[in-house]
């Protein structure tokens, strides 16, 4: 059982802990966007080639996906009480850093689009 004053603590280790992992997930899906989009290029070969080759290796290798595992499983496992309640306010935490950099992003990404139309005009 976790005392109640460590609790908001968990939840600011949860949100510092996301700001870890999203920027894994990030970089995992830019890998994997690099891998199975067309470039070309004078050494990569023939122009639109892609490089499916290095797909496995992301796939395996990098801990994006290992880390995205493991909270969906945790998640689950909070959602079946089957772990402590500790783990609830660090999912809290860690969903609400997530609610968090969406809303920045699509806040960034709504100006971007408005500056790019009224320069277009």
């Amino acid at each position: 059982m976790v005392q109640s004053d460590f609790l908001p603590a968990i939840a600011i280790a949860g949100f510092l802990s996301a700001a870890l992992v999203v920027t894994q997930w990030l970089r995992c899906a830019a890998l994997l966007w690099v891998a199975f989009s067309r470039h070309e290029g004078d050494f990569l070969g023939p122009p639109r080639r892609r490089l499916l080759w290095i797909s496995p290796f992301v796939l395996l290798i990098h801990p994006g996906l290992y880390l995205l595992t493991a909270l969906a499983i945790v998640t689950g496992l909070y959602l079946q009480s089957r772990v402590a309640s500790g783990w609830g306010w660090f999912l809290a935490g860690f969903y609400v850093y997530i609610v968090f950099a969406v809303l920045s992003f699509a806040s960034r990404y709504r100006r971007i689009r408005r500056h790019a139309k009224n320069s277009s005009l």
